[in-house]
């Protein structure tokens, strides 16, 4: 009975046995807690003294390494500079000291290349970045041959100051050198509308329609070396080529001999890209010029819609219809051309001669006029040896020849410059 008894006790006191593990967990846990709470007090205490010690140890190091860097340039040590100043870097990023320090040593290796890097990771915000990315652009253009990060360049400091006129001054240059036209007009027209314009951007202006450069070959093939897959790049160095005189001759890449006038490479550049705005005018007016009606009609199928703004295309489609006798519609073309570019002096003859044979002799005869002077002035500004030696005299007369073309931006931006530089 007794063992019964005590198995009946075991048996019913089996609930009991859970509540003593229900005690032992909630034991275990308090002394878990217990020491999550000691490694949390050391870890705050440990912090409390660990985070000072760090932050000093981190100062000493960048001041080391500042006092490092700065004392083996002025020692003139560039590879151990470079070495500091990259650990300087690594150390404070956010440093411009640091950086330009960097960009020194390797400048003085002649690492052009790490040298812009270096320069472009200045803030937007340090005083001295404007002047740093105008060093930086001129080391990419100069040395590295890379017109792309140089437009890149040019944006980024127009995005923090507009009016810096030297920014204009390199992405209008680049862009004519290119032979990007529309881009060039956007740019002139901007910058005009700052007051900050470079003088010859006046030039640019005038010859948008016809820019061309005796040194435009060479510089362009050398930018190629940077970028051979450029195809703006491509189509102007064809363009340049094609265009030169035969006496002329040229090193490509591929250390093959050209010469100038050679067709080839603007013939493969329509194959290639058949929807080029350069490519497509440059074939457009050479047949015209060689009487080519039926090759005239297929080029013009492949003008792309970004070519609207092109004046060319509107005076060339002009030259076309009014060689089938469509004069009402020559008319338009032509009218079309001057509302995107009232210089274009070739439209303004073309639609002279369509007046004419209208009947309408007395507009004709004034836009005849206009049209031949533009004709001689921009031969007079082709002869120019630099467009940036534009003078006080062949400014005032394109302030006038503005005037007669109705630009009235123009011609209002060159009398100011004009009032701001009297006569002597």
């Amino acid at each position: 009975m007794s063992v019964c008894y005590l198995s009946l006790r075991l048996i019913s006191g089996f609930p009991d046995a859970i509540g003593w593990d229900r005690l032992f967990r909630m034991n275990h846990q308090k002394k878990s807690s217990d020491r999550r709470l000691t490694l949390l007090l050391i870890l705050v205490f440990g912090g409390v003294f660990f985070f000072p010690i760090s932050a000093w140890w981190n100062y000493s190091q960048i001041q080391q390494a500042e006092e490092n860097s700065n004392r083996l340039l002025n020692e003139e040590k560039w590879g151990a500079a470079e070495q500091a100043a990259r650990n300087w870097t690594r150390r404070a990023p956010q440093n411009a000291d640091a950086w330009l320090a960097l960009a020194e040593a390797y400048r003085q290796q002649q690492k052009f290349e790490e040298t812009a890097e270096a320069l472009g990771q200045l803030s937007d915000s340090d005083p001295r970045i404007l002047k740093t990315l105008a060093l930086r652009t001129d080391l990419l253009l100069a040395e590295l041959h890379d017109p792309e990060k140089s437009l890149e360049t040019c944006r980024r400091i127009l995005k923090i100051d507009p009016r810096v006129d030297r920014a204009w001054q390199r992405l209008i240059y680049i862009n004519a050198m290119m032979l990007l036209r529309l881009e060039m007009v956007k740019q002139i027209r901007q910058a005009i509308k700052l007051q900050c314009e470079p003088p010859e951007a006046y030039v640019y202006l005038l010859l948008s329609d016809s820019l061309n450069f005796s040194n435009g070959a060479p510089l362009v093939n050398s930018w190629l070396t940077t970028h051979p897959e450029n195809e703006d790049l491509e189509v102007a160095r064809a363009i340049y080529i094609a265009r030169s005189s035969i006496r002329q001759s040229m090193l490509l890449k591929e250390s093959q001999l050209i010469s100038g006038g050679d067709q080839s490479l603007i013939t493969n550049c329509l194959k290639k890209y058949p929807q080029n705005c350069e490519v497509l005018a440059y074939f457009l007016e050479k047949s015209l010029d060689e009487g080519d009606l039926k090759r005239v009609a297929e080029l013009l199928e492949h003008v792309p819609d970004n070519a609207e703004a092109d004046s060319r295309f509107w005076r060339l489609k002009g030259r076309y219809l009014a060689l089938h006798d469509q004069l009402d519609l020559a008319e338009t073309s032509f009218q079309q051309a001057l509302e995107w570019n009232p210089y274009d002096w070739r439209a303004r003859l073309g639609l002279a001669e369509i007046l004419r044979r209208k009947g309408a002799v007395k507009e004709a005869t004034e836009m005849a006029r206009i049209g031949n002077r533009g004709k001689l002035f921009s031969k007079k500004l082709m002869e120019l040896q630099d467009p940036r030696s534009i003078d006080r005299d062949l400014l005032q007369e394109i302030g006038e020849y503005a005037h007669d073309c109705g630009d009235i931006d123009v011609e209002t931006s060159i009398q100011r410059r004009l009032n701001m530089t009297p006569d002597t």
